[in-house]
């Protein structure tokens, strides 16, 4: 593999889970392979941080993207519920903010001061990352973030993405980065596909159906059948966690 395109389309999510795939995108230019980000409909927020430190982003006139910014808090259904008899309060021990997130209760002055710290830990860091990813001062990107979304033409401007286009487009600023001559072989890269899922694919049917045309043979009396069915409920079991030890033997 001598070039990645990440195909991003995501409203947004958790900041440590971003910050994780963020290291990845890291460690693959560290290990010389450019990383084009090609943006989908959606690329803000966490779908940005993700983006943010690229070789190269590329996205659609019409992309919603940007959104650097973070919030958070809590539902505190306390007082309603109490009308219904219903009484919602904890019992806690030990540090002072550990009920802070208590359904029960409205933050304390206290845990809503060391709550407003954490996003605002939380909002320099994505500045931070958007900073140093699109070779901004911190103080440019604050001018166009506070969670403002932005199209792909609009973001252009602002030196958020750097390319407008569609996937094959970032497959060819891939191209050039990698210095790749000829048509590049394209190998995508996703989640694992279960067996059942891949017999829907070789035979055009859905799984359900999969199943049935499985167990209709197993019915009949064909071994070769009964041995995948076998085979899958085996890989089934895998896939929902279980470890098979035994599987069933074939005579």
């Amino acid at each position: 593999m001598k070039a990645i395109v990440f195909r991003v389309n995501s409203p947004g999510g958790s900041d440590t889970a971003s910050e994780q795939i963020l290291s990845q995108i890291r460690a693959a230019k560290a290990a010389g392979k450019p990383v084009v980000v090609s943006m989908g409909t959606y690329a803000a927020s966490g779908g940005y941080w993700v983006s943010s430190e690229a070789s190269s982003i590329v996205a659609e006139p019409t992309t919603l993207t940007g959104s650097i910014g973070v919030f958070g808090g809590k539902f505190a259904f306390g007082e309603a519920l109490s009308r219904y008899g219903v009484d919602l309060r904890d019992v806690g021990v030990g540090n002072p903010n550990a009920g802070a997130f208590d359904v029960g209760e409205d933050f304390t002055p206290q845990e809503r001061a060391a709550f407003a710290g954490w996003m605002d830990r939380i909002y320099e860091t994505f500045i931070a990352r958007v900073a140093a990813g699109r070779q901004l001062s911190p103080d440019q990107v604050r001018e166009i973030a506070k969670g403002r979304v932005w199209t792909g033409s609009q973001a252009l401007r602002l030196g958020l993405v750097d390319k407008l286009g569609g996937f094959y487009d970032a497959v060819d600023e891939a191209k050039t980065l990698a210095k790749l001559e000829g048509e590049p072989h394209l190998r995508r890269v996703g989640p694992q596909a279960s067996p059942f899922e891949a017999l829907e694919r070789i035979l055009g049917v859905q799984t359900s159906s999969v199943r049935t045309l499985a167990a209709a043979a197993w019915v009949f009396g064909d071994p070769r059948a009964e041995r995948v069915l076998d085979e899958l409920a085996q890989a089934r079991l895998r896939d929902q966690g279980a470890m098979v030890l035994a599987p069933t033997p074939s005579f």
